[in-house]
């Protein structure tokens, strides 16, 4: 027979046993709890990490990217005005020959060119008076010769007045008709502008220009 003590010591013993179990239980269950929380916040963690990494990375690269637009910016600046520099010094230079070439021997043989032509398109006004602008030069050295040129074939009553801002040619001028014709060079020079330029940048851009 069981004696109360025996009873009592194997009740404790099962007890024991119980708690252990539900222990052992409970341990687990705050350990997963523990791990599954532990994971989740790494997790968390990794996340924002990558996303400040990302945005470092953007940051990085929007600041290298408006870097080298600026340094695109003031390599395109610097190449325009070294364009615009030597177009000055070419369109001197060209100047200079435009005045060699007023006062060279082929420059009359150049202004009967022009007259014929403005001649053609004003024969059918040979009643009225013409204005023919010269520079000073040409009007005291060729005024005769333009003139005579003109009414080779027609009678126009010419005037002279000479214009301080052309180099050479003429512009030829019906004042009661309203029509002015400009073939002076600086005119031809000016229509041309945008071809010269673009042969001086090409020039320039294939390294043609040795200064």
């Amino acid at each position: 027979m069981i004696t109360i003590e025996e009873k009592i010591k194997l009740f404790y013993k099962l007890l024991n046993q119980s708690m252990d179990i539900h222990l052992a239980e409970d341990l687990k269950d705050i350990e997963d709890n523990y791990k599954y929380k532990i994971q989740r916040l790494q997790s968390v963690v990794d996340k924002e990490a990558k996303e400040i990494e990302e945005k470092a990375i953007q940051k990085a690269e929007t600041r290298r990217a408006e870097g080298l637009s600026k340094s695109k910016v003031i390599i395109k600046k610097d190449i325009m005005a070294l364009k615009e520099k030597y177009y000055v010094i070419f369109m001197d230079k060209f100047n200079e020959k435009l005045v060699e070439f007023v006062q060279s021997k082929e420059y009359k043989s150049y202004l009967s060119n022009i007259i014929s032509k403005i001649v053609t398109e004003i024969k059918s006004f040979k009643n009225c008076d013409l204005l023919i602008y010269l520079s000073k030069n040409d009007m005291d050295k060729y005024g005769d010769f333009v003139k005579a040129e003109i009414n080779k074939e027609f009678d126009f009553n010419i005037s002279f007045k000479p214009n301080p801002d052309i180099i050479g040619g003429l512009i030829a001028e019906i004042k009661e008709k309203n029509i002015k014709i400009d073939s002076s060079i600086d005119a031809v020079v000016e229509d041309n502008k945008t071809y010269i330029m673009q042969t001086i940048f090409e020039t320039l851009e294939a390294g043609d220009y040795n200064g």
